[in-house]
Formats: structure tokens, sequence, C-alpha cells
């Protein structure tokens, strides 16, 4: 099931959730028979899923969890919550501030390893970080060159058995750039993984994690909290998950879905999507109050502490770079096959030209460190779309940070 809170909230969708649980439970006695007494490595730990996942992960008593984050904050936060749980006195737990594929973070996994687990939550994940070719260089950067970089590194040191990389909805004929670098990161641990002596490398994409750092519905607790409006595109739907469920499926997927694959659900995303304008209705509706939609933000203020049930929520309109009306599981080239679950399917990929992924690498690692004159936009585009058959980046007139 969702988390209560959620099913109060209309953010199902819960017949997934109830597969997902079933499956889980089916699958518990199997993948704690791979966890006990474990070594495992979780590299963005502190992040919503990654720090979901460790939850998830105490319960089957893995012997050692090193834990990587370059949130030192939220390194500590998380070491704060797993010790007043109580759920951590048979697991000996490391707590790293640390870039993961950087020559300290690199040095720390051979130290520590090898692993049986490797569970990699490590991304720039939001669409506003491609505002700029400077910030998007950092997302090519971490999505996909210290991927590659940080993946060579386990298959050339044996340094895990599994390795699991989380992906995104939005890497499925992507209309972002974040959604093209994590296709691409499949590409690359992927790749990685056919070296001899490579960790067996799965993926996962799965819905939208509801109330996860730096979300339209994580902005609603915050605002709501201070009496500011909430805000929502128009005609834009996404569908929802929990973060327990999100953890389920990271440590499912490894253990039942083959080298190569990627995990997905198999619902049809667009029947369990969800008008964002509604989520911000029921949001308040499990509040005790009214939403009363403005399209100005003269309009919102003048509601904003006003008495009675009516709050306000401002509509805005769909036309940031890199957003679609409704995100998808499986893209073009790709092909479904069965994992024996309720829940969850394999996609194997679509044919990939290795030769021009290479090449595509050796070219943004160029543009990255700064050896080549910074590119714009535009040419990355075209380096990624040799890669990535058909991408073309939706743009916008506006980013997302220029919105309330």
């Amino acid at each position: 099931m969702l988390d209560p809170e959620l099913e109060a909230e209309g953010l199902g969708p819960s017949d997934f959730s109830r597969a997902l649980g079933a499956d889980w439970n089916a699958q518990r006695e199997d993948i704690e028979a791979h966890l006990r007494g474990a070594s495992v490595l979780v590299v963005g730990a502190a992040g919503t899923i990654g720090a979901a996942s460790v939850r998830q992960l105490l319960p089957f008593k893995p012997a050692r969890l090193e834990l990587i984050d370059i949130d030192e904050n939220g390194l500590a936060r998380l070491a704060r919550d797993l010790r007043s749980r109580g759920e951590a006195a048979a697991t000996r737990i490391g707590f790293n501030a640390l870039d993961f594929a950087a020559a300290p973070g690199l040095g720390l996994v051979a130290a520590q390893g090898p692993f049986d687990l490797v569970l990699n939550f490590a991304a720039v994940k939001h669409v506003r970080s491609e505002k700029n070719r400077f910030t998007l260089l950092h997302m090519i950067g971490v999505n996909v060159i210290a991927q590659q970089r940080f993946a060579a590194h386990l298959a050339r040191e044996r340094l895990a058995r599994r390795h699991f990389v989380v992906s995104t909805d939005k890497a499925a004929d992507p209309a972002s750039f974040m959604g093209a670098t994590k296709l691409l990161l499949e590409h690359v641990a992927f790749a990685e993984a056919e070296v001899p002596g490579a960790p067996s490398t799965t993926a996962a994409r799965f819905a939208n994690v509801a109330y996860s750092s730096g979300s339209l519905l994580e902005s609603y607790l915050q605002r709501f909290a201070v009496g500011q409006a909430l805000a929502a595109p128009k005609d834009t739907r996404r569908y929802f998950i929990s973060a327990q469920d999100a953890a389920r499926i990271c440590l499912i997927a490894p253990h039942v879905c083959p080298g190569g694959r990627i995990a997905a659900p198999k619902f049809d995303p667009a029947s369990g999507a969800v008008e964002l304008a509604t989520t911000a209705a029921a949001f308040l509706a499990a509040r005790g109050r009214t939403a009363r939609f403005v399209e100005s933000l003269e309009a919102a203020a003048a509601l904003q502490g006003s008495p009675g049930p009516d709050y306000p929520v401002l509509l805005t309109s769909r036309d940031t770079a890199g957003e679609k009306e409704v995100e998808v599981f499986k893209g073009a080239g790709e092909t479904a096959e069965p994992l024996g679950l309720a829940s969850l399917e394999a996609l194997k990929p679509a044919p990939l030209d290795r030769q021009a992924l290479g090449a595509a690498l050796d070219e943004l690692t160029l543009y990255v460190d700064g050896k080549n004159a910074a590119a714009g936009l535009g040419e990355l585009e075209a380096v990624i779309g040799r890669v990535v058959p058909g991408f073309r980046h939706v743009a916008g007139d506006a980013r997302l940070d220029d919105r309330v």
C-alpha cells in the first residue's frame, strides 16, 4: 500500500503499490538470503530514495554498509535518524561525505571493497539544472562522465558482484537533457558491465516519488507551513509512488532483473497519472482547506492569509523547457520482458552503437573537464543525439527557476 497520506491525497496508483507489496513479500525471503551478512555500498545515500533504501536494507541485517554522499548535512541527518531508530545494531555503518567518482571516493570504495551489492543513486535529477551550458555540463559530468568512471572502477578492480543504478522515466524518449543524460547513464553502466570481472548491472525506471527532496509536492509542505500560495503547471500529469515503494523497487531489481536490463513498473503510466493541479487540491482537502485556483501572483497574494477555507493555488502555463504532458516508461526500440512479477517487468534497451557511444563520451569529457571551449546547448544536444537517436530537447519560454 502507499503511505496513508498519499492514499488520502489521491496520489496513487494504489493498484501498482498493492502489486509491488505482494511482490515484495514474495521475494523477501530470497532478498534476505542475499543481504544477511552481506557487504553493501550505497552511493547517494542521503537523498530521498537512497535514504529510504537504506532503511529498507537494515532489517535484512547486512554485516557492513558503506554510505557515500556529497551532502554532508544530509548524511548527518541520516546517521541521527538511523541511530534513533535502533535498527542499525547488527550492521557496521560508515558515513562518508565524498564525491563518489573523485579520487578520494574511488579510493574509499577500493579500500572497503569488494561489495556484494552496490546501489547507486547519485544524480543531478532536476530539469532546472539544464538552464545554461555551465549547469548542463555539471549535469553531464555527474550523470554520465562520473558514472562511467565509477562503473569502470568497479569493473577494473573487481569491487562488486552486483551494481544497480537508478534511472528515471524521463529517460524514455527523452525531451529534456536530464532524461537524455539518464539514458546515457544506462548505456555506460551496461557497457562497462561487459568487461571481464565486472559486476552484473541492472537499472530501474519508475514514477515520481512523492515529497522527494526538491519536488513540487515537497514545496506544498513548505509553502503551506508558512501560508504561501501553492503552485502547479496547467495541463501536466504525473504519477506518484511513495519513497518506500521506490526503495523496494531498487532492492527487488538487482535480485530478479537480468544484467543489462531495466526494471520498470508494468502499469500504464497514463492511467495512473494525476493532474498536478489535482494534487494541490487533494493536498489542501486533506488539511481541511479548499483550493482556489488563480492565474496571477496578484490574485494569489490577495487570498493569502484570508479567513475561511479557501486557499490560493497559482496555475502556471506549461511552457518550461524539457517538460512533457505525461511521462512513459518504455521508449522507442525498447522491448518488454517478463520477470514473473505482478508489478515489474524488464526492459531490453534499444540497439546501441558502441563506437558512437565511446566517441560521444570522449567529446563530452573534454567539455566537462574544460579542455574544449564551453559548448552551447545546441552543440551538446548534437553530441548526445549521436547516441540517442531522435533526441530533441523540448525548448520553452521559461525556466523552472522563474516559477513560483
